[in-house]
């Protein structure tokens, strides 16, 4: 169980398919392929449309995160005399432009979070697609 964990998440978190761990599975920087252009695994399991719902959710989650451990990072390694200042002009811009960063990584990682709890099913790949 947590050989099939790591293998889902290192997959997910170097935007390959949790399945095959093979890359190309993004058009784009924003759109993510309907399928797995080498499994055939289709990305939007279940729901339709709103599917990645709990994918933009992990967003949120891994930029605040990111975003709490450099603060508490600088915080530390400043101490006793912070640049409030400095960390309010970068931590701003970086809370703005963090979850377009991590966008893609959220998709591929609520995908392995799925296939974690709902493992794969041969009516999850492309018909005529052997996994």
């Amino acid at each position: 169980a947590m050989k099939r964990l790591y293998l889902l998440f290192s997959r997910a978190l170097t935007l390959r398919c949790p399945h095959c761990g093979h890359s190309g599975v993004f058009a784009s920087w924003f759109h993510m392929k309907p399928r797995c252009p080498t499994c055939g695994l289709v990305f939007e399991r279940h729901e339709g449309h709103d599917y990645y719902l709990g994918g933009m959710m992990f967003n949120i989650v891994i930029s605040e995160l990111v975003y709490a451990g450099l603060m508490v990072g600088w915080l530390v390694l400043t101490w006793p005399h912070p640049p409030w200042t400095l960390l309010e002009w970068v931590g701003v811009p970086f809370m703005a432009l963090a979850p377009v960063m991590f966008y893609p990584v959220s998709k591929t990682v609520w995908l392995a979070f799925d296939l974690m709890f709902r493992p794969e099913r041969p009516e999850d790949f492309e018909p005529g697609v052997i996994p």
